[in-house]
């Protein structure tokens, strides 16, 4: 029975530490749309393979890995800031 669902929503991908997974399980794991990671993918942020023109998009574990660092924010350091000194009453 073919699903309702639209082929634009994200999908939990069925084994976790699967080798590769098509575009509707990353945009859930990556937590946003399959348009945006359409456009990772044309922009050249998130590399890709494809088995035939016109087949099913395949993203691998490793490229998700390598995507995850790249984008990684990272909070730097504090640094000390020193206090004004409080004005005289007037």
């Amino acid at each position: 029975m073919a699903s309702k669902q639209s082929p634009r929503t994200p999908i939990e991908p069925r084994d976790l530490n699967a080798p590769f997974f098509n575009i509707r399980e990353v945009a859930w794991l990556l937590h946003c749309s399959v348009p945006t990671v359409r456009r990772y993918i044309v922009a050249g942020l998130l590399p890709c393979s494809q088995s035939a023109p016109g087949g099913t998009i395949r993203v691998s574990q490793a490229d998700l890995d390598a995507y995850h660092e790249a984008t990684r924010r990272v909070a730097l350091p504090q640094r000390a800031t020193r206090r004004k000194p409080a004005r005289a009453a007037a």
